[in-house]
């Protein structure tokens, strides 16, 4: 979420821009959003799939059938989709959530923990799911993502909680949701992270929107 207002111009005539507005899930700590660089240059002659992606993009643009809206959405998420799988594909990013996912045996536990954020998840859990002894997972995973696997979980499991609020769930069945066993351990982790109680991030959140 940037409020920062921008243009952005062609270089000349001949360029073709595509402007749009991606919000992630998890919240507002989601790890995928803060992993990407700021700029990704890609070839379209070294990703056919892409060129064609953003072609039929342009083309339902330039046109004015019936879902045109719709269409657009999807197809935005798929160009998207592809752009990151360049980035794990060619091993572009050597720390962040997306270098990890490039790691077959970091990617199972990673996904273990976004499949199951309630789960009590220990250090041998999360090697056993990648297939790893501890110390190595361990030394793996922060050498790669940057951080420790319980630093994650607590980020994502924090991220997830964010979006659940924002949809107006109570603060109760989040912390359930997310692991924490009671709102007050929920609100505990929220202050630590945020400054702010769970009730107090959610008014300032729709205040600020």
């Amino acid at each position: 979420m940037n409020p920062t207002s921008h243009r952005l111009l062609p270089k000349d005539r001949d360029v073709d821009m595509v402007c749009a507005t991606i919000e992630f899930g998890a919240g507002l700590r989601n790890p995928l959003a803060r992993a990407l660089p700021d700029v990704v240059l890609i070839r379209l002659q070294d990703m056919p799939t892409l060129d064609m992606s953003l072609k039929v993009l342009c083309r339902e643009a330039a046109e004015q059938h019936c879902g045109r809206q719709a269409v657009l959405d999807r197809l935005i998420e798929v160009v998207f989709i592809q752009v990151l799988r360049d980035l794990m594909d060619q091993q572009r990013l050597q720390v962040g959530l997306l270098a990890g996912l490039a790691e077959p045996r970091l990617a199972k536990a990673i996904n273990a923990m976004h499949a199951e954020p309630e789960r009590a998840w220990s250090l041998e859990d999360l090697a056993a799911a990648a297939g790893m002894s501890r110390a190595r997972f361990a030394a793996k995973f922060r050498e790669t993502v940057g951080i420790t696997p319980g630093s994650y979980l607590g980020e994502w499991r924090l991220g997830v909680a964010q979006s659940l609020l924002r949809q107006g769930k109570p603060v109760q069945l989040v912390s359930d949701v997310v692991g924490y066993g009671s709102a007050s351990a929920l609100s505990r982790a929220f202050r630590a992270h945020t400054g702010q109680t769970p009730t107090e991030w959610v008014k300032h959140y729709r205040h600020g929107r």
